[in-house]
């Protein structure tokens, strides 16, 4: 029997409708800031988005619509697999054999994976790194957690429902951060907050906020994903 949807996921879908909508609107009555075709991204002054790295600078501020869609479309994708194998999920999964190498290895690397996703997040605006990477690698952390634990273990520590709202709310903080130039009668997806000068920790606007909303909303939205799987296949 499939699980109806619970209320704030509906919520959460209505809200990113009511999101591209606005922003279409948002642009509609603004004149959009100038976009010269020979004016290339990577020939623009660094302070006008304070993030040494330029590719942070590109999709999280000049581009910034475009990662919001990839955001959306990630939401998506999670409702899907979900929806999809929430009738084929086992209730129980079968015990793991005991492997103290698996037991240590996890012990080990899991605070590194989250030391790094940590320093990808908090620096993606001033080296590589970035919401993207930081909550992919945490998230296979949580899977090594899983493989030496048992995932019922560490849904027992980490409840579902709490990654469903961490899941959920940082995409609705995405979104509202987004419209919030719009309120101050700017165009939406503009940076409200002072760049910083370039190179320090406290630079890049909003760019470190929206690199940790990212990294929380897919460190989610993947466990989402790889406890589906292994609901549906049994234990890995």
């Amino acid at each position: 029997m499939s699980r109806r949807p619970q209320p704030r996921t509906v919520l959460t879908v209505v809200a990113a409708c009511a999101f591209a909508v606005v922003v279409l609107l948002g642009f509609h009555l603004h004149t959009p800031p100038d976009s010269s075709p020979h004016e290339t991204y990577i020939s623009r002054p660094v302070d006008e988005t304070g993030a040494i790295n330029r590719v942070a600078g590109v999709y999280l501020n000049y581009r910034l619509y475009d990662t919001l869609i990839e955001i959306l479309v990630f939401f998506v994708a999670v409702l899907g697999v979900r929806h999809y194998l929430s009738t084929r999920e086992h209730t129980t999964v079968p015990s793991l054999a005991e492997s103290e190498v698996v037991r240590a290895s996890s012990s080990l690397l899991f605070p590194l994976a989250v030391l790094l996703g940590v320093y990808l997040v908090g620096l993606g605006h001033l080296s590589p790194g970035g919401g993207f990477g930081a909550g992919v690698i945490v998230a296979s952390g949580a899977l090594l957690v899983s493989i030496s634990l048992g995932v019922e273990t560490l849904e027992r520590r980490v409840p579902l429902g709490a990654v469903e709202r961490i899941e959920q709310g940082a995409l609705l903080l995405v979104l509202i951060s987004a419209l919030v130039p719009w309120a101050a009668g700017r165009i939406p997806l503009t940076d409200l907050l002072p760049k910083g000068k370039p190179g320090q920790l406290l630079s890049g606007g909003m760019i470190p906020v929206y690199n940790a909303l990212v990294g929380l909303k897919v460190l989610a939205g993947s466990w989402l994903i790889l406890r589906s799987f292994v609901r549906h296949r049994g234990e890995i």
